[in-house]
């Protein structure tokens, strides 16, 4: 569906309208072009300074259409710009950029960074934009072949981006910015466990193996798992964490600390790294997300020793042969969860795989030990190899991480709004 201008958007609103003060607002931008200009508000938003993008629209002819996953595809002035709602990025006639905070929805509108039309703008259409910073005034100069009569007036009512209607009456395309009607257990709010790992002496990975710089596992983990929460908790989450600060944690209490916070989703949150004695080990790259079960490749395998090896730091010792680790996995308690966990699994590396530079390696199974005692839908993700150069200038860039946060927070999100219609329709775990 192709709509003339963004327009009010028929949306039960999040906690993420918070991030908007109506009151607390930065000096307007002067948006001119060859007929009409119009003066554009300027909030302060959590992030960074937005505006209203359909506030553009008496000056700049745009178009919207809103896809089934909370993405906007919006076309302005002969650029392509793909947004998606928390996400701190943009395409913009396919080339990938950073944004300075995420687009998100408030108060009806669909608001975006400033920046994306002062400075990202002007840089990819320097004929069409030009950005006067000293009076805050955005010039757009249109095509010959844009006619000024498409341009929308200013008092011309505005259609809704979104028309059809899902099931459970929430608008068709929004994304899952708090689920719906959480009513389980008693009337509680949604629980997720978001596990940092390593941590103390446990360094975990150390990369990259050629030039770069000097990346922890355990601080990457750390700062990304914090970003999760923050992304979390402006939905209206409650969220748990195993660490807050740099200190080891037992792998088998990681999984207690959930149960016994009565979590509804555990998320581990880990940095690949490739075998030394492996093909070319520098050139590993890409995200992968496991849910527990046998492993099924050596690989995986691989990747199920690396992280199991934390133990060594809890014990002294590598674990006794004979460990009953396979038996646990079979237990039925953690049974009724593997087909949960399967899909939380695919979820996230189907977020992840939107804004990941790195291939995407797929969803796997193995016997990680933070996830034994977990009883609930569990996974492990891997965000990326940081014993590659690229991948861990990727991951040690804060605005990154967020988007990797970002991803995993949304993925969650999904998640438990399926669990939830299930719910409706009469299913359930």
């Amino acid at each position: 569906m192709i709509l003339s201008v963004v327009a009010t958007i028929v949306l039960t609103l999040s906690p993420i309208a918070a991030q908007t003060s109506p009151t607390s607002q930065a000096p307007s931008l002067i948006v001119r072009g060859p007929r009409v200009s119009a003066q554009v508000p300027v909030v302060a938003s959590a992030g960074a300074p937005a505006i209203g993008l359909e506030r553009l629209a008496p000056v700049i002819p745009m178009s919207v259409r809103a896809s089934e996953e909370g993405k906007y595809l919006v076309t302005m002035a002969g650029a392509e710009i793909e947004l998606t709602e928390q996400l701190p990025v943009a395409r913009i006639n396919g080339t990938l950029v950073s944004l300075a905070s995420s687009p998100y929805v408030a108060d009806g509108r669909l608001f975006v960074p400033l920046q994306l039309v002062t400075e990202i703008l002007p840089r990819a259409l320097p004929k069409r934009f030009r950005y006067a910073s000293a009076g805050r005034e955005l010039w757009f100069t249109p095509a010959q072949s844009e006619s000024l009569a498409s341009v929308s007036t200013a008092g011309a009512p505005a259609p809704t981006i979104f028309r059809r209607r899902a099931s459970n009456g929430a608008p068709a395309g929004a994304p899952p910015s708090r689920p719906v009607n959480p009513t389980h257990r008693g009337g509680r709010r949604w629980r997720i466990i978001v596990d940092a790992g390593h941590g103390g002496v446990d360094n975990g990975m150390t990369g990259p193996i050629a030039g770069g710089p000097r990346i922890y596992e355990k601080e990457i983990t750390l700062q990304v798992a914090n970003r999760v929460r923050a992304a979390l908790l402006t939905r209206g989450i409650d969220v748990v964490m195993t660490r807050t600060y740099d200190t080891l944690i037992a792998l088998g209490d990681r999984g207690r600390i959930a149960n016994e916070s009565r979590g509804d989703l555990f998320v581990s949150i880990h940095v690949n790294a490739a075998p030394l004695t492996g093909h070319k080990p520098r050139d590993w790259r890409g995200f992968e997300t496991y849910f527990l079960s046998e492993a099924k490749t050596e690989d995986d395998r691989r990747v199920e020793r690396m992280e199991n090896e934390s133990i060594r730091f809890e014990t002294g010792a590598d674990a006794a042969p004979g460990d009953p680790l396979s038996f646990i996995i079979n237990d039925m308690a953690q049974n009724e969860h593997l087909r949960e966990s399967n899909e939380l699994a695919e979820l996230i590396q189907r977020r992840l795989m939107k804004i990941h530079p790195g291939p995407d390696r797929g969803v796997k199974q193995a016997g990680f030990r933070v996830l034994v005692t977990a009883f609930m839908p569990a996974v492990l993700v891997e965000i990326g190899f940081g014993t590659n150069t690229a991948e861990a200038v990727y991951l040690s860039s804060p605005s990154q991480q967020q988007v990797i946060a970002n991803a995993i927070a949304t993925a969650a999100l999904e998640y438990l709004g399926e669990y939830e219609r299930k719910l409706g329709a009469g299913g359930g775990r």
